[in-house]
């Protein structure tokens, strides 16, 4: 091959690849300018990075070094420590044997026992049932609300109380059929409601006073009549029920045996190892948690990673460790206060969130990492957005909102079979987050183009 011939192919293949990064550049500067100049986003405070996972370069930046409340988003780091700590499986109940033979139980924090929407509680219940023997548990001391939780939120259903031994999803389930009403768990029943003779400003749902030293601690916004058969509403569990007194009540009649609270004597103090009962399958609750956005789920998590690492059910503890281990290499170290993102005291940036979404692309298996996220017009919380082509979803990616604040950040695979990572936080604006999520929907329709 002649010198002429060499300098030619040279020189054709330096103009190829400086035709690719010009488009490469363009096409990124496009994405870039589509969010800075948004009419939408200019409102308030928006946030974005986009993060190539093979090369590990960021493409696109904007403010992604600024701080946010991440609202939901804080599940993603819930969901590392989880897959750090509980293995295949929950850990369901732990038990031992006293000097007299009695069976001793411990609460691990398992948010699925008794829960409708979890089966595979009933081996641990049948297990119980199984040993014959009466049983005491070993109560542990859990905050009831996480720090900087919204106190009025008490009686809504995405604010139940954390404990040390969750029951029912720590839910009541309020009923209505043939004009009787109904609960579960049937200790709290119909005596407890006092209906209003008038139409509240919620007509038509019950209440829960948060504290109250008397019988009646549910009121409901309307006359019985006014509630028609097939009514249904999930309210958390008053204070009471977390008491030793009652929580014993409540197992006592599931189970259909007596049970007992241990106290802290010789008698009562284990004579064997604590041994671990596992029943539902750690992927099963992960996707309840990231799909559904399970506030109480994600917290009691984080406790039962607490119980495998420090043989406590203490949050505190393994939010900092994973800080000071796993996202040690964080460029902006996470404000990071509790398992479900409730609180507004969390601060993170889309630029720690995006490493720790890479910190996962590089350590599971693909199939498994996409399967725990909602999927765009599939499942979970963004089943009506980010349609795919005949039903084949792009985006697998955590939502996250409250008040002023709407999230997302997970996975966007491209039309050309690349997958990227990518963190999209707002904060501060009034009203509907519904343009927003259309925004946010429009640009990563555009990144999956280009």
């Amino acid at each position: 091959m002649s010198v002429l011939l060499r300098l030619a192919l040279l020189l054709s293949l330096f103009a190829s690849c400086t035709i690719f990064r010009t488009s490469e550049t363009r096409l990124v500067g496009k994405i870039r300018h589509e969010i800075t100049r948004s009419t939408v986003f200019s409102s308030a405070f928006t946030g974005f990075t986009l993060l190539d996972p093979v090369s590990g370069k960021t493409l696109v930046d904007v403010q992604g070094d600024h701080y946010f409340i991440p609202a939901s988003n804080t599940k993603i780091l819930t969901l590392a420590a989880c897959l750090e700590f509980l293995g295949d499986s929950i850990p369901g109940l732990q038990y031992a044997y006293n000097s007299a033979g009695q069976l001793l139980l411990k609460g691990t924090g398992d948010p699925t026992f008794l829960h409708p929407d979890f089966a595979d509680w009933q081996l641990g219940l049948a297990w119980i049932k199984a040993q014959h023997k009466p049983f005491s548990i070993i109560p542990e001391s859990v905050p009831r609300f996480g720090p900087g939780w919204s106190w009025d939120d008490f009686n809504e259903p995405y604010s139940a109380a954390r404990s040390a031994f969750p029951v029912y999803g720590n839910l009541l389930q309020w009923k209505k059929q043939a004009g009787q009403w109904t609960c579960t768990p049937p200790l709290f029943s119909a005596e407890n409601i006092a209906f209003s003779t008038y139409r509240g400003p919620q007509p038509g749902v019950i209440t829960r006073k948060e504290a109250s030293n008397s019988n009646i601690i549910f009121t409901a916004s309307a006359p019985d009549s006014a509630f028609l058969d097939g009514f249904e509403q999930s309210i958390p569990m008053p204070a009471s029920a977390f008491t030793p007194e009652t929580l014993r009540q409540i197992l006592a009649d599931t189970l259909g045996t007596d049970v007992a609270f241990s106290t802290a004597t010789d008698f009562q103090q284990p004579q064997s190892p604590w041994q671990t009962l596992y029943c539902t399958p750690v992927d099963t609750v992960l996707r309840r948690m990231m799909y559904q956005s399970d506030n109480l789920i994600a917290e009691q998590l984080l406790m039962a990673c607490g119980g495998r690492k420090y043989q406590t059910l203490d949050q505190d503890s393994v939010i900092q460790w994973m800080l000071d281990s796993v996202f040690v290499a964080i460029l902006q170290r996470p404000r990071w206060v509790d398992g479900s993102g409730l609180s507004r005291y969390n601060l993170m940036t889309p630029q720690s969130l995006v490493q720790v979404l890479y910190r996962l692309w590089k350590t599971q298996p693909v199939a498994r990492l996409l399967s725990l996220f909602p999927a765009g017009g599939v499942s979970g919380t963004v089943s009506n957005w980010y349609p795919g082509d005949r039903g084949k979803p792009y985006v697998f990616a955590k939502t996250g909102s409250m008040g002023g604040v709407v999230c997302l950040s997970g996975y966007v695979t491209c039309r050309s079979g690349k997958t990227l990572i990518f963190s999209f936080m707002h904060n501060n604006f009034v009203g509907s987050n519904r343009p927003w999520k259309a925004e946010m929907q429009r640009i990563l329709t555009l990144v999956r183009q280009y």
